[in-house]
C-alpha cells in the first residue's frame, strides 16, 4: 500500500486476532467518511492480513529497549507529528510502559498508562484497589502470600478456605490460575509448589473458589471520566469440552440475541457497568498521569461471575480488550470505530455505543498440543470459499515463503453471526469442519452448546 501524504497514520501495537479485527473495522469504517488511513504496526509475528494492510510492519519481541529505539529512530524521524493515535492490544506493552512513552512523545494512546494498568498487571493491587473503591461486597475472600511466609503459614492460611483458586500476581497470558477440583484436588497437593513459587519472590493470591457462570463486560473511556460499555460476552477459558483441561487465553466466546446472555438479567448488567464506572472513577482520582494529568484512557475489561445464589462477584480486571471477546464486540459494533477513537483521544467520548442484535459465536483453532508447543505446521485454507475466508481472523500465525505456519499460541478464530444461536452453532461448526479438513488444529466443539436448550433461543 502506498503512503498517502494527507492520510492519518495510526500506530497499532500487537499482531494477533484482537489487533487484526481492530484494523479491519477501522479500515472498513474509514471508507464511509472518505478518510484515508495508513497503518503502522509493531507486533510479534508476520500476520498476513496485517502485513497486507500496513504501510510499515515490524515484528519483533516486545521489550522496553526495542520500543525506545523504535520511537526514536522510526516514529520520530520518519513519522514525526503524523501519528494520529496509537492503539495497544496486548497486556505486556502496557506493563512495559509503552503507553507512557507514547504520551511523552505527544502521541495519544488508547491504552492506559502503566500506573493505571496495575489493575491488570498486579492481581494483589487489583484486589486491594477493589476494596479501596468501596466494592468489597463484590470481591471474594482472599489472602496474599509473599516470601515472608513459611509452610506453616501457608497451611494456616489455606485453612480459611473450603475450596480455593491460586493466582500468580503478575501477567500470565490468561494461563496463571489453578482451580481446586480441576487443576488439583486437595490442599496438601499444592503446599510444596506454593512454597517454592513464593520463595522465588513471586506473590501468590489465594481466593475463595466461586461457582457460577463467568462472563466479561468491557468498557471504553477517554481519560476524562466519560465511559461507554460493550454488552456482556461469555469466554470459554478451558482447553477442552466441558470446561476441562488447563486454562488458556480463551478458546471461544458467545453472545445471545439482544446483546445479552441467557443467565443474565438487565439488573446484572447494570451492576457490572456500575462497577466498571466506579473502578475507572477511582483510578482517575488515585492515579496521576505523567503528561497533562492523563486519566485512565482506553479499555477496562471486567471479568465477572454470576454465582448460583445470583450474586455478582469480580474475578479480575484487564486494562485492554479481551481476546476473543473483542472479536464479537467489534463485529457487532455499529458505530464508526474511527470516530469513536477520535472521541477517546480528544477526551470527549459522547457517542452511545450501538450494536447489532444478532447472536454470535467465535471459536479458536489452536495447535494440536496447545498450550504446549513442539513445531510449526503449514496451515492450508485453500479449499474454503471466500465467504468462509472472510470470517477467519488470523491470530498467532506466520507467513513465510508463500505459506502460512501456526506458531506457539492460538492460530486463528472463526466468527459466525446469525439471528438465532441455534443456527449460529450449526453453521459455525459445519464451516470449521471444512477449514480443518486440511489442517491438524484443535478446537472446542461446545462453545455456546449449553444455551441451545434454553427455551428462549
Amino acid at each position: 500500500m502506498e503512503k498517502i501524504p494527507n492520510a492519518d497514520y495510526i500506530l497499532i501495537i500487537g499482531s494477533g486476532a484482537r489487533e487484526t479485527i481492530f484494523i479491519k473495522k477501522l479500515l472498513n469504517d474509514s471508507k464511509s467518511i472518505n478518510k484515508d488511513i495508513n497503518i503502522i504496526c509493531l507486533g510479534n509475528n508476520n500476520n498476513p492480513y496485517i502485513n497486507e494492510k500496513c504501510n510499515l510492519y515490524i515484528h519483533e519481541k516486545f521489550s522496553k529497549e526495542f520500543f525506545i529505539d523504535f520511537l526514536n529512530n522510526i516514529i520520530k524521524k520518519i513519522y514525526n507529528n503524523k501519528i494520529k493515535f496509537a492503539f495497544i492490544g496486548p497486556e505486556l506493552p502496557l506493563e512495559l510502559e509503552f503507553s507512557d512513552m507514547l504520551e511523552e512523545s505527544n502521541i495519544p494512546c488508547i491504552g492506559p498508562l502503566s500506573n493505571y494498568a496495575q489493575i491488570e498487571t498486579s492481581k494483589t493491587y487489583a484486589r486491594n484497589f477493589i476494596k479501596y473503591a468501596g466494592l468489597n461486597e463484590y470481591s471474594p475472600l482472599y489472602v496474599v502470600l509473599d516470601n515472608k511466609v513459611n509452610k506453616e503459614n501457608i497451611i494456616n492460611n489455606l485453612s480459611n478456605f473450603n475450596n480455593f483458586v491460586i493466582k500468580k500476581d503478575g501477567l500470565c497470558g490468561g494461563k496463571g490460575v489453578l482451580v481446586q477440583g480441576i487443576d488439583f484436588q486437595n490442599k496438601e497437593d499444592v503446599i510444596d509448589d506454593l512454597y517454592n513459587s513464593i520463595k522465588q519472590n513471586e506473590k501468590i493470591l489465594i481466593e475463595d473458589k466461586l461457582i457460577g457462570e463467568e462472563f466479561s463486560l468491557m468498557s471504553i473511556t477517554d481519560g476524562n471520566g466519560n465511559v461507554k460499555h460493550f454488552p456482556p460476552i461469555q469466554d470459554y477459558k478451558r482447553l477442552d469440552e466441558g470446561d476441562k483441561g488447563p486454562n488458556t487465553g480463551g478458546m471461544g466466546c458467545v453472545i445471545d440475541r439482544n446483546n445479552s446472555l441467557p443467565f443474565l438479567n438487565q439488573e446484572d448488567i447494570v451492576i457490572c457497568e456500575n462497577i466498571n464506572n466506579i473502578i475507572i472513577d477511582n483510578l482517575n482520582k488515585n492515579g496521576v498521569g505523567k503528561k497533562n494529568k492523563i486519566g485512565y484512557r482506553g479499555i477496562l475489561y471486567g471479568s465477572f461471575i454470576k454465582q448460583r445464589n445470583n450474586k455478582i462477584k469480580i474475578i479480575e480486571f484487564n486494562s485492554r480488550f479481551g481476546d476473543p471477546e473483542c472479536l464479537i464486540a467489534l463485529s457487532l459494533l455499529k458505530n464508526n470505530l474511527y470516530n469513536i477513537c477520535n472521541e477517546i483521544i480528544n477526551k470527549n467520548l459522547k457517542s452511545n455505543l450501538l450494536f447489532d442484535n444478532s447472536s454470535m459465536l467465535a471459536v479458536y483453532l489452536v495447535p494440536r498440543n496447545y498450550p504446549s508447543f513442539t513445531e510449526s505446521e503449514i496451515i492450508n485454507i485453500d479449499n474454503v470459499n471466500d465467504t468462509i475466508k472472510n470470517n477467519i481472523i488470523y491470530g498467532n500465525i506466520e507467513e513465510k515463503n508463500g505459506n502460512l505456519y501456526n506458531l506457539s499460541s492460538r492460530t486463528m478464530i472463526y466468527l459466525k453471526k446469525q439471528n438465532y444461536l441455534g443456527d449460529c452453532f450449526e453453521d459455525i461448526y459445519n464451516d470449521i469442519l471444512l477449514i480443518n479438513s486440511k489442517n491438524n488444529l484443535k478446537y472446542r466443539k461446545d462453545i455456546g452448546l449449553k444455551y441451545l436448550f434454553n427455551k428462549n433461543i
